[in-house]
């Protein structure tokens, strides 16, 4: 009864959400919904919201994920596969290393394993919270098609990077080999679920049409399956589901399709079906997102305890340093490849 009231008041908020978007536009619809998700924590102080992280994975991040690799260009992005690599490896790893060691001299009580875990949840760019920016504001396409590909794929290394820290905090040993067999065991085993459930999907499909067997509502139920399917599969297994949807989008997107009446319809269907998925879970990224922050918040600021003082100066330096770290570096990228280009 009580997933069927938060369900009943997701779905209102998400209603006054686009309503309110649409009255003043002016508001961005994520920070709109930032606010409502405090509102519902302010007004519901007793409530016993606990999110689960595994299942907001699979019936959130994957989808969400796996529509943005169906609908990315992925040809466009493949131009700048260099950048992109250098954003998902070296960037994230000297981000996670300093902003966990920034994070060590500010709560110098903390371990400094539990710092790095810090700088590894901070480090990765979040291609849902990108992908509501680019509705708002328009980005160049090159800078678009780069940060997209980074999106797509950073979960190897920053998931990767996040575990090792925390197995490191939680048991007090670290090995850097077991650490870049595990990255190398995550992304290889997230492309393989990714393109045997693609392939799978696909020879379903295709063997459907042949038997004349299939209609809208089937083509539906297989498009919406496939990143539920591809995640659980991958997290079975114990490699990256996030590639795995991933890579299964891409390969849905990219198989041939016959111009034939039903392929039209399905895909007019299914468009309309995604869009409202998409904005019913992006908007519950950022309600959910909104009632954290309230439950964060009270104790920090009624708890002698913690110091918010310290705490805002640690958000603003942090928050600093991810920024001038990434500056820097791909800075320093463009600043090498452009002397290269003079030499050549």
């Amino acid at each position: 009864m009580e997933l069927l009231i938060y369900l009943i008041l997701f779905l209102l908020v998400l209603i006054v959400s686009s309503t309110t978007n649409k009255l003043l536009p002016f508001l961005p619809l994520p920070l709109v919904q930032i606010l409502l998700g405090i509102v519902i924590g302010l007004f519901l102080p007793n409530t016993d919201f606990h999110l689960n992280t595994e299942l907001f994975l699979a019936l959130v991040i994957g989808p969400l994920l796996f529509r943005e690799s169906e609908e990315a260009d992925i040809t466009a992005i493949l131009k700048h596969w260099r950048i992109i690599v250098y954003l998902i490896f070296p960037v994230i790893f000297i981000s996670t290393l300093s902003l966990g060691g920034l994070a060590h001299l500010l709560w110098f009580s903390l371990p400094l394993a539990a710092c790095l875990a810090v700088g590894a949840a901070l480090g990765p760019t979040d291609l849902v919270a990108f992908a509501s920016l680019s509705e708002r504001f328009s980005f160049p396409k090159r800078v678009s098609n780069i940060l997209k590909g980074e999106g797509l794929l950073n979960d190897a290394s920053g998931l990767v990077a996040f575990q090792v820290a925390l197995a490191a905090w939680t048991t007090g040993a670290f090995s850097l080999g077991q650490a870049g067999s595990s990255l190398i065991f995550s992304i290889l085993g997230g492309f393989l679920i990714g393109f045997l459930t693609a392939m799978t999907n696909r020879f379903l499909h295709t063997f459907l049409l042949s038997v004349r067997a299939t209609d809208i509502a089937s083509e539906l139920l297989l498009e919406l399956s496939l990143p539920l399917v591809t995640f659980f599969l991958a997290e079975e297994v114990h490699v990256s589901g996030i590639i795995a949807v991933v890579v299964a989008g891409i390969l849905k997107a990219s198989r041939f399709k016959k111009i034939t009446l039903l392929e039209a319809q399905v895909d007019t269907v299914t468009e309309t079906v995604w869009h409202t998925v998409t904005f019913m879970l992006n908007g519950s990224v950022f309600v959910i997102l909104g009632m954290e922050l309230e439950m964060i918040a009270e104790p920090i600021l009624t708890n002698p305890i913690y110091n918010p003082l310290l705490l805002l100066v640690s958000l603003v330096a942090l928050t600093f340093v991810l920024f001038a770290i990434r500056f820097v570096m791909i800075y320093g990228y463009y600043a090498y490849r452009t002397r290269r280009l003079k030499k050549s």
